[in-house]
């Protein structure tokens, strides 16, 4: 295992990393976040009991996946049209949802772990404000909803 450790726990470095997007070659992100799953839950009144109230599950939920990478230029990639077909669009045309698998990689490339999501496509894009005096990289911010995530 590559990673360093902690309390006899190994720490995975999260540097490395690497987006899969069915259908599409060529992608770079600086940045990704929203692999989260959170089981919502009810209260339940029992009755007679009134020192508390039961919570029980409900379903799962997940946030958005974000993405940030650099702006690319005029000509559009794979990615950039998608996106726009689906966000530009007048939804005259069917979603056409696709599955993404994210990885974790060691220094040398190799997948640590991974997680697979399903039924993704884009909710919302997003550009970083221009700000001349910092002269840095424009970023734009890519936001899908998906269905489901597993661990792999």
């Amino acid at each position: 295992m590559t990673g360093e450790k902690q309390d006899n726990v190994w720490a995975l470095p999260a540097f490395y990393f690497k987006v899969e997007i069915e259908g599409i070659d060529e992608i770079a992100f600086k940045e990704v976040s929203g692999l989260a799953v959170e089981l919502e839950t009810e209260e339940v009144e029992e009755g007679g009991e009134t020192r508390f109230q039961h919570r029980v599950p409900v379903r799962k939920k997940h946030g958005n996946l974000v993405c940030r990478r650099g702006l690319y230029p005029l000509k559009e990639s794979a990615l950039s049209k998608w996106v726009s077909d689906i966000l530009e669009g007048d939804f005259s045309k069917k979603i056409e949802p696709k599955n993404v698998f994210v990885s974790l990689l060691n220094a040398e490339g190799d997948k640590l772990c991974g997680w697979f999501l399903t039924n993704v496509f884009p909710v919302k894009w997003s550009i970083e404000p221009f700000n001349p005096p910092k002269n840095e990289l424009t970023i734009e911010t890519i936001e899908f909803a998906y269905n489901t995530i597993e661990r792999k």
